[in-house]
C-alpha cells in the first residue's frame, strides 16, 4: 500500500507542466521551462544579411553566438521599435537549431499547469506558418498560447541560419 502511494505522488508530479509566461504584443504566451536556459536583458544584436525579417541577427553571449528572433515580427505583429525596460530575451534550446534568443515584450511568471488542462492548438492555428503553436491553456481566467520551442523556425529558416553561420568571415 505504501508503495502505491509513492507511485501516485510521482504520477501526480508528471501530470503538471511548468511554464514561463511572457507577453508578445497584448497576448500571453508560454514555453516549457525546461527549454529555457536563461532570461536576459537585450544585448546588442549584429544583423545577418539575407535573413527573414524576423531574424534580427546574432548576439555574442559569453562567447556563444546565438541567433535572435523577434517574436513580434515572427507572429506578424507590428514591431515595437526600441526595447523598453520590460523587454527581455529568452535564451532557449530549440531542438535542431541549438540555442535561440527570443525577443519578448516582457516576462510574466512561472506557472504550473495540469497537462490535462492543455487543449490542442485550434484548427485556425495549424497553418504551415504557425505550427510552432503547441496548444492553449486557461490560467487564472485568461488564455496562454503554448509554443513549441523546437518549431519556432521552419526547416528552411534553420537551413538559412546554418548557411549564414558556415560562411567564412
Amino acid at each position: 500500500m505504501l508503495k502505491d502511494r509513492k507511485h501516485n505522488k510521482t504520477a501526480a508530479v508528471e501530470e503538471t507542466l511548468q511554464l514561463v509566461t511572457f507577453l508578445v504584443g497584448p497576448e500571453e504566451y508560454g514555453l516549457d521551462i525546461s527549454v529555457i536556459t536563461e532570461v536576459i536583458r537585450p544585448l546588442d544584436i549584429t544583423p545577418l544579411p539575407h535573413m527573414p525579417r524576423f531574424i534580427r541577427g546574432v548576439i555574442n553571449l559569453r562567447g556563444t553566438i546565438i541567433p535572435v528572433i523577434d517574436l513580434r515580427s515572427r507572429f506578424g505583429l507590428q514591431t515595437a521599435g526600441d526595447a523598453t525596460r520590460k523587454t527581455r530575451m529568452l535564451i532557449i534550446r530549440g531542438a535542431a537549431q541549438g540555442l535561440l534568443g527570443l525577443v519578448v515584450d516582457g516576462v510574466r511568471e512561472v506557472v504550473r499547469v495540469p497537462v490535462a488542462a492543455i487543449d490542442p492548438a485550434p484548427d485556425a492555428a495549424k497553418s504551415a506558418g504557425a505550427d510552432f503553436i503547441a496548444g492553449v491553456v486557461k490560467t487564472a481566467g485568461h488564455l496562454v498560447i503554448l509554443l513549441d520551442g523546437g518549431r519556432i523556425l521552419t526547416r528552411e529558416e534553420r537551413a538559412s541560419l546554418k548557411e549564414a553561420r558556415d560562411v567564412p568571415a
